[in-house]
């Protein structure tokens, strides 16, 4: 979630270089909201699952996979007259 509120605030930072149609900020509101149902199923299940090496490494790899997905949401690297939706379908 962090990573997709710095890249968003860089992208409105920038906006006089970039522009943001209306793919980019779908995906990074999809990807916040699977995040959040993610979050919901883990809570719920936290008192009937036990702590487990394995359940550590799942849950390790859950969230490296989601950190990835979000920085790949906005880029790094901003380019003036850039359009963001071009960027992402590239």
């Amino acid at each position: 979630m962090a990573v997709i509120a710095t890249g968003l605030a860089t992208s409105i930072q920038h906006r006089a270089q970039v522009r943001m149609g209306w793919l980019t900020p779908m995906l990074a509101l999809f990807v916040c909201l699977d995040i959040v149902s993610f979050w919901s199923n883990a809570w719920a299940s936290m008192q009937t699952l036990p702590v487990t090496y394995g359940l550590l490494v799942a849950s390790l790899a859950v969230a490296l996979t989601y950190f990835v997905a979000c920085s790949l949401i906005f880029p790094h690297q901003i380019v003036d007259e850039a359009n963001l939706d071009d960027l992402l379908v590239q």
